[in-house]
């Protein structure tokens, strides 16, 4: 007899420890933590996958009809496919290397050649176009150029 109430004793305060565990801690035995803990949320995350890299200069001091270069230093990750490069000079700015060219590397550098032909504030444009996952993506970098 002693043995059976003990025995419903202990069964009993189990039942109603474990059912006061919280959905924080529940699930997982032993008290660790559940699958709607924070801790346990982060390992449920979805990887981040990398971007493509794009390094270039914002602003290049040039002086007036003297050729000049920027160097873009980039990364493509290998989930990004047909990586191509347009580049659009302002008014006064002319292109001494081509308007468009592609990135058929993983890493490297690309000097993207131009004369001020005027005096003041111009612009470079550089749109970047990639097919990430067959989903097309566009980046876009600019480059302030001070001619005198």
């Amino acid at each position: 007899m002693k043995k059976t109430v003990v025995a419903a004793t202990v069964l009993s305060s189990l039942i109603a420890f474990h059912s006061t565990a919280c959905e924080l801690h529940a699930g997982m035995g032993n008290m660790q933590f559940g699958f709607q803990h924070p801790m346990m949320q982060q390992h449920l995350a979805a990887a981040k996958e990398p971007l493509i890299s794009l390094n270039i200069d914002r602003k290049r001091e040039v002086a007036k009809l003297e050729a000049s270069a920027v160097p873009l230093r980039f990364t493509i990750p290998s989930n990004y496919k047909e990586v191509s490069v347009d580049v659009m000079a302002s008014d006064g700015v002319t292109l001494l290397s081509p308007q468009r060219f592609s990135l058929p590397s993983t890493k490297g550098e690309q000097a993207i050649s131009f004369q001020a032909q005027e005096e003041g504030t111009h612009e470079l444009v550089l749109k970047v176009y990639a097919l990430k996952k067959n989903v097309p993506v566009t980046y876009t970098r600019k480059v302030k150029i001070l001619a005198s």
